[in-house]
């Protein structure tokens, strides 16, 4: 199973990133609307570190279209061919409860997905893309290192509050 993104791909990704970013600077540059792409491309980080289940085989997949879609892109418009692949990242391994934490989000996210408008529906699926996707670059991977922590930490409370540890 090949998890590394090429240069076209991650071109791919960064687009989409940029594309979202320069709406949002664009419009109100209010912090809220910044929560369907941001909170997507958290999820989509947290999914990278499932490679064993469902959530890992889309991140897997998302990574092959993107290269897919990338090196067509490229070679089509440019007439390049073979940017190779990007160092490859990771953002390590999650606690159970870590892994609880990104299920339950994920089931989060589809209820707000399905609830949201066509733009936000757009964004969300753009911001869950370049999570899957991007993070499989060291240096994305790095800048997101807080992601694994932040699912760990809510798992954690979470396990806290079901065993009677801590009162709400």
């Amino acid at each position: 199973m090949n998890t590394s993104l090429t240069l076209a791909g991650a071109t791919v990704s960064v687009a989409i990133l940029i594309i979202n970013i320069r709406s949002w600077w664009k419009g109100t540059r209010e912090l809220k609307a910044l929560l369907p792409f941001g909170g997507a491309l958290i999820t989509g980080a947290g999914w990278t570190m499932c490679l064993g289940g469902l959530f890992g085989w889309f991140a897997v997949q998302a990574v092959t279209a993107s290269n897919k879609v990338g090196d067509k892109g490229v070679s089509a418009t440019t007439g390049a061919e073979g940017g190779g692949t990007l160092a490859h990242g990771s953002l390590g391994q999650l606690t159970y409860p870590g892994a609880c934490a990104v299920l339950v989000t994920a089931i989060i996210g589809g209820i707000i997905l399905k609830a949201a408008g066509k733009q936000d529906k757009k964004r969300m699926i753009g911001g869950l893309f370049a999570g899957l996707t991007l993070c499989a670059t060291a240096g994305f991977a790095e800048l997101m290192q807080w992601v694994p922590q932040m699912y760990d930490a809510m798992g954690d409370a979470g396990r806290s509050v079901l065993n009677g540890e801590v009162s709400l």
